[in-house]
Formats: C-alpha cells, structure tokens, sequence
C-alpha cells in the first residue's frame, strides 16, 4: 500500500489545533535562551600562528638519513601533520602550559570566572580546563596552523595561546633527542648480537659442509646421479605395468568369451585350446544324437540314459578345462603383480633418496642464505649507528612559530542576537513536533481520507445522531429493548433525515455497482464490537425493502445476537435451528412491520457458532432463502472479535465493512481487510458511522457523502443558521 501524500489542509488543521502549545514551547525555550545568554560570562579568544616545515634543513646532506625524521611521502605527511594537530590540543602540552604559567595556583582560572575563585594546586584539573578553551584550526591547502585559546580574561587568553606554540616547539626537539637517543641505543645492542649470529651461521656452514663431504662430490653431480637411477626404475616400471595390463586384459577376455555353457564359447578361444575345443565338438555331436534318438526311443531308453552319461562326463570335462586355463590366466596376472609391486618399492626408496637430497640442499642454501644476509644486516646497522651519532647533535625541528597572538578586544561570545534568533528557531521547532506527535498519537480512523488510505472505498458517511462518538460504547451497552427500534431504525423514525438519505445512497451503489451480477448476498460486519454494524444493517434492509424488494434480514451473529430486539420479533427459532433442521424456513422467517421486510433471527445460541456457519446445512439453508427472497442481508460479528464473518464472506456476494469514526483504529480496519482477502471474501466497501460532519474531509464536489435533507436536499448547519 502507497503511503498518503502530504495534505496541506491536514498540516493546517494541525497547527489550528495545537496553536497554543506551538506557541507556549518556542515562548518559553525561547525565554530559557535569553536567560542564559545574560548569565553566560563573557568569553575572549586570542589566536597563535605556527608553520610546518617538510623539509627543514639537512646539514649533514642528503645521504645521512635522520632515524627521527617522522616526515615520509605525501600521504604520510598528512597523516602526521593531522596527528600532530591532535598533540597541539593534548593534555600533555596543556600540562606544560599550565605548569609554566602557574595556572594552577590561579583560583579564578579555575573558576573560568573573574569574580570567582576555585580549588588551587590541580594541575590534572587546571589542564583540563585549557583544554576545553582550546581550538586547532588547521588551514586549508596551506601549513598554516591557527592555535585559540578562549578565556575570560583576555591577558590570560594571550599568554595562554602564545605558551601552547612554544611548548609544541620544545615537545617536537625533545621529541626529537629521545627518539635518536633510543634509536642508538637499540643500534648499538642489535650490532653486538648481529656480530655473533654472524660468527655462528658462518660455523654452521661450515660444519654442514663437513659433515656432508660438500668439497668432494657437489650438490648437483649427486642430483644427477639419484635423478638417473630414479629414471631407470620409472622405465623399467612402466614397462612392466604395460605387461600388467595386457595381462588383466587377456584374463577379463578369456573369462568373458569361455561363458556359462559350452555352447557360449567364443570360437576364438577354442582355436587357441586344442583340447577344449575337441571336447565342446564332442559334446555338441553328443547332443545333437541325443536329440535325434530322443524322438524313436524316448527318455527311458538304455541307449538314452547312455548318450546322457556321456554327455554330463562331457560337460564335467569341459567345466574342468575352463576353470584350468582362468586358473592358469590369473596367475600370470599375480606374477606379473608381485614384480610391478618390487619396482615400485624401488622407485620409491629412490625418491625418497632425491627427497633427502633436496632437504639437504634446502639446508644447505639456507645456512648460506642466513650467513649473507647476516653479514649484510651487520652491514646496515653499523652504517646506520655511524649516521645517528652525527645526527644526535642536530637541534632542528619540522615547525616554527608564525605570529604571536595579539591582546582581544571584544568578547566571541556570548552572541545575544544569535542565541535568541537560534532559541526561537529551537523552539519553534520543538512546538511543531510536539503538535504533529501528538496528532499521530490518535490512531483512530475520523474521515473518508483515512478509510481510503487503507484501500477500501466508501459506500456512504453516517452522521452520528445526536451522540457523541466516545459516549456510544456506553449507550449500546446500555440499551433496552423497548429503546432499540425507536432509536436505531432511523430510516422509519426520520425517513427525511440525513442519516436516511445516506442509506438510500448506500442501496443506490450496491445497486449499481455489478449490474451484470447484481449483489443479492451480503455479509454486513466491522472490524471490532460496538461500531454499529447491527444497526447499518437494520437500516440498510429497511432501505432495500422501502425500494419494493423483498429482503431477509438474517441474524448470523450467533453470539450476541440483537435484531430480533430491534425489529420487535420472537426468537425461539431462527437460523441454529434452521440449520440444524430442527424448524423450516417459513416456520422460522418473521415478517416484520415494514413491508417487504423479514428477519431470521439468530434462534437458540448454538455451541458450536463457527461449525454451524461452515456446515452444509448452512449453504443449504443459504440457497433456499435466496430462491425466495431477493436480498438477502446477514447481520454477523465482528471480525476482530471472532473468525464468524471469515467464515460467511466467500459464500455470500460481498461484505460492507462497518468502521466507526472516532473509535475505529486503522490497525483493526486494516487488518479486517487482510483477513477478508486471506479467505477470498469480495469486499464491496466500507461504511463510515457515527461522523461528526464538522470535521473536514468528508465533503467531495459541491455536496459529499454527507446530505441535509429539507424537501429533498437541505444547506449544511452553518447555511441553515444563515437561512
């Protein structure tokens, strides 16, 4: 769902509304920034210039580096000039100040306040306040930095932003001298251990070379000589997994072409054996002489039972030289295994001869490695603590004071002007959320606009009737039954008023709006108890009824039911026993006094109100009222409160949804209408009940949903006031 674009009018009833309390926040934040611009003391800010130089002066020359520099590219001197604005405001250059200019023993620096006095003897505490007084504004695209420092007394603010750059200045040479102080010292301790890991990679060479025999045979004449025998045992390896695979593939061969009976063997095979092949001859001649005598003399004949002797010893001895040559295959396959398996052991132990070997050149370039770059760290560390001893005595630094700070003249702040013209802009702002806040606060649904937003059209506005909307809940609980037709059917109470000319155009859209499938089943619900529904649909039938229709008006809510107290009829049967055929319809169908008008009412409170409405006996009872009836109107509760009307909403035409302005929320609305799309339920609109009309957005052209009614259409209130 879309959000709601912006109405200016809603903004402008919003400020209307809560004028008052707009005004009172900005008169009064407002007020609170007067005062305290008055009792601000007065502040001045005196401003210190220094200039950082990347390149300072090198009176060694370029090729001696100074291990202090902090200085390197480009980019690492933004960085450092960003950080070294950051030192500039620390508390240990605001320490240094303090303890310079006696700050500490000031009572009134303390106090920030010359008439005051405060705690003396803190330096933690007196550094601390420099601090919060104290601004670095670096220029932009220039070295240029600007040093504030804001008091209340502007000597002090002076001496304060002039003592800041100077203690910077000293903390860089200090800086400096410690930094090359503890570089030589760490120079000087790593060239005495550089020495001796020296002296001990050049033994350890050594005694590999020794323990080796490096001097006799070199690392490559003994690659070669393990690299050759390991290339002989790989060929002679290859050759005889070539003999392997032949081998295997002889005996899948053999084995595959010899078959399960002897007349499956491959004639190949038995070209090559003599004697299988005499044997599967003879028993094929065998077989074939059983067959023939098998006709003349039968299976019983003794010269029967003699072929087939002959011809199992035959198949026996077939078998027999089948199982002797796979038996003889397979082990030439084992053989030539057992021989492939010996080379490979070969070919292994001699990688792992050329593996050991390549360890030990591995180890023997790395104590190598290690002895070169041993010798060339000495090298570098020794070059490098010659230069830091020249370097040491050097006093430069990489920034020099620009200008002194001169004496304030006008305090910076407090601005009189600027702080009441930002209290009242403050406040003023302040006023404006309060008001929209407390507007969003109501969640209730008041105008057409709102029931819109939510994606549900409106069939008509139903002004309240003399009520107020947040003493309705009260009065329908309260009352009677002699008090319900009188109060509730306003179409035949006051057929002429506004409230009955809604509910004609009500009729008129449902008429109108599926002429090709007229509506003829309506569900009438809401979303929560108490907002009229009973009534919408009392009235509404009254409606259709008064448009020469015939209307049923059935009481579904078989919880609370109420229309037979406001149409005045029995409820002893109605639609539980209707439905549970225990009465027929015309039994249990009342007509009303208005012509054209029967009521169903609920009968008896069933147990099971959810099972009945979802019986078959319900949909039976639906068809037979609908053949009889041209509308049919079911009264059901509400949605939020019980899943009866969920339940009705896909077997009837269409559902008219009751929301009760000013006690409606937009959470239960729409998730009304969530529910009824979950079940498939057409939902033909909404209702809105219990409008007061005074309230903007309920008109539209030149009339709106609202209508007065005086011979047909009356002015509204404040033309009726004028007439």
């Amino acid at each position: 769902m879309e959000e709601p674009e912006l109405d200016l009018r809603e903004v402008l009833h919003v400020l209307q509304e809560y004028k008052w309390v707009i005004a009172g926040i900005t008169l009064v934040v407002m007020a609170l920034g007067v005062v305290w611009t008055l009792r601000t003391p007065k502040i001045y800010e005196a401003t210190a210039t220094i200039e950082y130089d990347p390149a300072p002066s090198k009176p060694l020359g370029g090729q001696v580096e100074d291990v202090a520099d902090p200085i390197g590219n480009y980019w690492a001197t933004r960085e450092f000039f960003q950080t070294q604005n950051m030192v500039i405001a620390s508390r240990g250059i605001a320490e240094r100040v303090v303890q310079k200019l006696g700050l500490q023993h000031d009572p009134t620096y303390l106090a920030q306040d010359d008439d005051a006095t405060g705690p003396t003897g803190d330096v933690e505490a007196a550094a601390i306040a420099l601090q919060s007084g104290l601004t670095v504004e670096p220029v932009p695209d220039t070295r240029i930095v600007r040093i504030h420092a804001r008091d209340v007394n502007p000597e002090r603010a002076k001496l304060i932003a002039d003592a800041v750059a100077q203690a910077y200045v000293d903390k860089t040479i200090e800086d400096r001298l410690e930094s090359t102080d503890r570089a030589r010292d760490w120079l000087e301790h790593q060239l005495v251990v550089l020495r001796k890991e020296l002296d001990d990679a050049e033994l350890a060479l050594h005694s590999f070379k020794k323990g080796h025999n490096v001097l006799s045979v070199s690392m490559e004449d003994r690659q070669n000589l393990v690299a050759s025998d390991i290339q002989a045992t790989h060929d002679r390896l290859t050759e005889v997994r070539n003999q392997r695979i032949e081998l295997e593939a002889r005996y899948k061969r053999l084995k595959a072409s010899l078959g399960k009976r002897p007349d499956d063997i491959d004639p190949s095979v038995m070209t090559d054996h003599p004697a299988l092949s005499a044997l599967v001859l003879e028993l094929r001649e065998k077989s074939q002489e059983h067959d023939a005598l098998a006709v003349k003399y039968g299976s019983e004949h003794p010269t029967m039972q003699t072929l087939s002797e002959e011809i199992a010893v035959l198949t026996r001895q077939i078998a027999q030289e089948k199982e002797a040559l796979l038996a003889s295959a397979e082990r030439d396959v084992e053989q030539i295994r057992t021989v492939e398996n010996g080379l490979r052991a070969a070919a292994d132990q001699a990688q792992s001869a050329g593996l050991n070997l390549n360890l030990r050149e591995i180890e023997y370039r790395q104590l190598h490695r290690d002895r070169d770059n041993k010798a060339k760290l000495y090298e570098i560390v020794l070059q490098r603590l010659t230069e830091t001893d020249l370097t040491r005595m050097l006093k430069t630094t990489h920034v020099r004071i620009l200008d002194q700070a001169l004496l304030p003249g006008q305090p910076v702040t407090p601005n009189l002007v600027k702080n009441v013209g930002a209290s009242l802009l403050a406040g003023l702002v302040l006023g404006l959320a309060a008001a929209f806040f407390m507007s969003r606060l109501d969640r209730t649904i008041r105008t057409v606009e709102s029931v819109e937003g939510l994606g549900i059209p409106v069939l008509g506005v139903i002004p309240h009737l003399g009520q107020p909307a947040s003493e309705a809940k009260s009065a329908l609980k309260q009352i009677s039954a002699a008090q319900a037709p009188r109060d509730e059917l306003v179409v035949v109470k006051e057929p002429m008023s506004p409230a009955a000319e809604t509910f004609r155009m009500i009729r008129t859209n449902l008429a109108f709006m599926s002429q090709d499938d007229p509506l003829r089943s309506v569900v009438v619900t809401s979303a929560m108890p108490l907002e009229g529904k009973t009534t919408i649909a009392s009235n509404l039938a009254v409606t259709l009824a008064q448009f020469g229709r015939s209307v049923l008006l059935v009481d579904s809510d078989l919880r609370r039911p109420r229309l037979h107290r406001v149409l005045e009829v029995d409820n002893q049967t109605g639609l539980s026993t209707l439905v549970e055929g225990r009465s027929s319809w015309k039994a249990s169908v009342h007509q009303t006094k208005i012509d054209g008008l029967s009521v169903l009412t609920s009968g008896p409170i069933p147990p099971n109100p959810s099972e009945l409405l979802h019986s078959e006996g319900f949909a039976r009872v639906k068809a037979e009222l609908l053949e009889h009836f041209d509308y049919v109107l079911f009264d059901s509760p509400p949605m939020g409160a019980v899943t009866d009307a969920a339940i009705l909403a896909p077997q009837v035409d269409g559902v008219l949804l009751v929301v009760r302005a000013g006690t409606s929320t937009v959470q239960s609305v729409a998730g009304a209408r969530k529910q009824l799309s979950g079940v498939s339920g057409r939902l033909l609109g909404a209702i809105l009940n219990d409008a007061d009309l005074r309230i903007k957005g309920y008109r539209y052209g030149a009339g709106g949903y609202a209508y007065r009614s005086a011979r047909g259409y009356a002015p509204f209130e404040k033309d009726a006031d004028a007439a």
